[in-house]
């Protein structure tokens, strides 16, 4: 069986260093209960100045390790039923256990002992014989991003020279397990073994087997029935493909990617600044975006370090301060982020700035009561030019490529939330979602079409150019486009 086949490897695993990909019910957490309770029965893998095997188990949340422990102690209960036809013994196996003995703590007399941790960083600093990870692709951890978790939790067995067992069913194209599995084989120095198993690997002649398969095609049924046949993909073919609550498709941002070079300075087309404001984790940052040749084109971003001062943007001696970038570009519209912490900026911008500014907030449930704009009619907008294939994001941008992939788009009972999931940041999506504002057609309203000019000669070698009479605007039309624009709606 699969299940066994996944134990030998375990076992014979020369890393020490196993992740596992699952299809839903496929018995792995009987797989792993079994190879936790055989390692500790017999103390295979002693460590610590104690000299025993000791297992730590972690899961998605507290509740989650805490289950997986229990049906681990449930094994042992079936092993005592199954016992009790050879001895008159009742407790054959659960009586070889000691104090603590709890939700939370499995341990045997020889002093070996699985225990579950929740994944914070107070599991933190312990020393291990195997660390589980199961779920490991939905981690929760409500004080660190799961990537940082992982770096450091993998310290349990870094003086022990312990194994790391990662198991999980996918969930999107990013993180820690996802590179473990590897599935498209980039890494070729990627330590893990790793196991890919569908649901067809349960593939035997059973009235059990037939049952599963029977379960899993009619769970297909009614995932086409319901629109959702990724869950589906996700959940039983074991596919990293994005979820279903995934905003962007990730081909579409594979297929929106350029050679495009970062342009310190660039006056040859009008460029709009979306400025994200960052607190004490988030970050601030800066994008400028223009229209080159009929497609919207990143030119600049600039992510803040934390804790940024953002007085430093109207600080003329800051290299990248507004007055900075308005030497380096031909700006027409700056559009910050309307929040709390941004508001002496925003006022010193709108009076003392000299360019259009146009405050945007998209925090939370808000709507803008005054443009009739709901604040996710940006993000869908954004997205219908990627899928287009004319909004183009740089390939050196790598940091808004990942923020992007794992964006999520929930509903909830009013309306629809567009936000990284939690541990996670999308801060430079946002600014740059603010900086396409005006190159956007917005569809929840009457559409605009930005006359965005192109030149006249190649602009350089990235761009052929065009003989089509091009002449830059002038600051007068750049104004009358803004006052357009504000006319109509489109703002």
């Amino acid at each position: 069986m699969h299940q066994a086949y996944i134990l030998d490897r375990i076992i014979h695993s020369k890393t020490k260093r196993i992740s596992v990909c699952w299809a839903r019910q496929l018995g792995k957490s009987i797989a792993l209960g079994i190879f936790l309770l055989w390692s500790c029965w017999y103390n295979k893998y002693p460590a610590t100045i104690s000299n025993i095997t000791a297992n730590y188990i972690i899961s998605k949340e507290d509740e989650s390790a805490v289950e997986l422990l229990e049906k681990v102690r449930l094994i042992l209960l079936d092993g005592d039923r199954h016992m009790m036809q050879y001895t008159e013994d009742q407790h054959f196996f659960t009586g070889s256990l000691k104090e603590p003995n709890n939700t939370h703590t499995i341990t045997f007399l020889n002093q070996c002992f699985i225990k579950s941790v929740p994944p914070t960083m107070k599991a933190v600093g312990k020393s291990a014989s195997w660390l589980v990870i199961d779920e490991a692709h939905r981690l929760r951890c409500p004080d660190i991003d799961p990537d940082t978790f992982f770096d450091y939790a993998v310290a349990i067995v870094a003086e022990t020279g312990g194994g790391i067992i990662l198991s999980s069913s996918p969930e999107g194209v990013v993180g820690f397990f996802h590179r473990a599995i590897d599935p498209e084989n980039q890494n070729p120095n990627n330590k893990y073994e790793s196991f890919w198993l569908s649901h067809t690997a349960w593939d035997e002649d059973t009235p059990e087997c037939k049952r599963y398969q029977a379960f899993v095609e009619e769970q297909k049924t009614r995932a086409i029935d319901t629109g959702r046949l990724k869950y589906w993909q996700q959940e039983y073919e074991a596919l990293f493909t994005v979820t279903e609550t995934s905003f962007f498709e990730h081909t579409d941002v594979e297929e929106a990617i350029k050679d495009t070079s970062p342009k310190y300075e660039w006056k040859e087309t009008p460029s709009c600044i979306g400025l994200d404001y960052g607190i004490k984790v988030s970050r601030t940052v800066i994008t400028v975006r223009t229209v080159i040749r009929d497609e919207i084109i990143q030119l600049f971003q600039y992510r803040c370090p934390a804790e940024f001062d953002i007085n430093n943007l109207i600080n003329p001696e800051w290299e990248h301060s507004i007055q900075k970038l308005k030497e380096r570009y031909n700006l027409f519209l700056i559009v910050p982020d309307d929040c709390p912490q941004g508001d002496s900026t925003n006022r010193w911008l709108e009076s003392h700035s000299g360019i259009q500014v146009k405050k945007y907030n998209f925090r939370s449930d808000q709507m803008s009561k005054t443009d009739g704009i709901n604040r996710n009619c940006l993000a869908y907008s954004y997205r219908a030019k990627l899928k287009d294939g004319i909004l183009k994001i740089p390939r050196w941008n790598t940091v808004q490529q990942f923020e992007m992939k794992i964006v999520q788009e929930t509903a909830q009972k009013v309306l629809i939330s567009i936000k990284a999931p939690i541990g996670h940041l999308c801060d430079t999506f946002d600014s740059d979602m603010m900086a396409c504002l005006p190159f956007l057609d917005m569809q929840t309203m009457s559409d605009i079409e930005f006359d965005v000019p192109t030149q006249e000669d190649s602009i350089d070698q990235e761009y052929p150019g065009r003989k089509d009479g091009f002449k830059p605007l002038t600051d007068e039309q750049c104004q009358q486009m803004i006052k357009t624009a504000n006319e109509s709606g489109s703002f």
